[in-house]
């Protein structure tokens, strides 16, 4: 539908199968490594570059979460970043159906779910520098409350994206100094390529975003 937003900002499309793989490996990493599920309170999980919202759709359809933990997952555990306006309802709307599909209850609308550019959103300027985002207060308020969470789980598609092609394009891609300035004092610095310019690329981004998100 937006191409040259799809291309600037990586957007590509994540078959199910991929999706459930992803889902199950990180459960049972969780299990192995740390002795906990998804399931088990206290672990909050997050898609950044949620889409349409298909990795916490088939998280909530997947019995991974037990039927006695759901509700309490979807309210207050699960977590959804979206920068497309369009996509950003699609997915607030599936979720809500996935969860109201399993039958705990009455059709509840899914707090967890924000709209912001998850790269900009943990820069020192975050809000200010997302344009519009002033207007949606009740959003604003999820960005901070998201940013405080102990996130335990990182799953979803990061966006593919090196940049236009052409400098005709004027597609570029966007600026992040303090996440580039992670990714050069590690990726970078410990790097021997000569094309470092693709270790800023979107999908690099968001390895280096979550591994600080993550921390210890």
């Amino acid at each position: 539908a937006f191409k040259e937003m799809a291309e600037r900002l990586g957007i590509v499309y994540t078959p199910v199968e991929i999706v459930d793989f992803i889902l199950n490996s990180a459960d049972e990493a969780l299990k192995e490594h740390f002795g906990k599920g998804i399931t088990d309170e206290g672990v909050h999980v997050l898609d950044p570059f949620t889409g349409t919202g298909t990795f916490i759709v088939r998280l909530i359809q997947s019995g991974l979460i037990k039927p006695e933990e759901l509700e309490r997952k979807f309210r207050f555990e699960l977590h959804a970043n979206e920068i497309v306006l369009l996509a950003y309802y699609v997915a607030a709307i599936n979720i809500e159906e996935a969860f109201h599909g399993q039958g705990p209850g009455d059709y509840q609308p899914f707090d967890g779910i924000v709209l912001t550019d998850t790269f900009q959103m943990h820069e020192e300027d975050d809000l200010d520098e997302l344009p519009g985002l002033e207007r949606f207060p009740e959003n604003n308020e999820r960005v901070k409350r998201q940013k405080e969470l102990p996130i335990r789980v990182i799953v979803g598609n990061p966006p593919y994206s090196v940049g236009q092609s052409s400098e005709n394009d004027d597609n570029k891609n966007l600026k992040y100094a303090h996440l580039d300035s992670r990714i050069a004092d590690t990726y970078v610095e410990k790097s021997g390529t000569k094309t470092q310019n693709r270790l800023y690329d979107s999908y690099i981004r968001a390895i280096r975003l979550a591994s600080d998100r993550i921390g210890d």
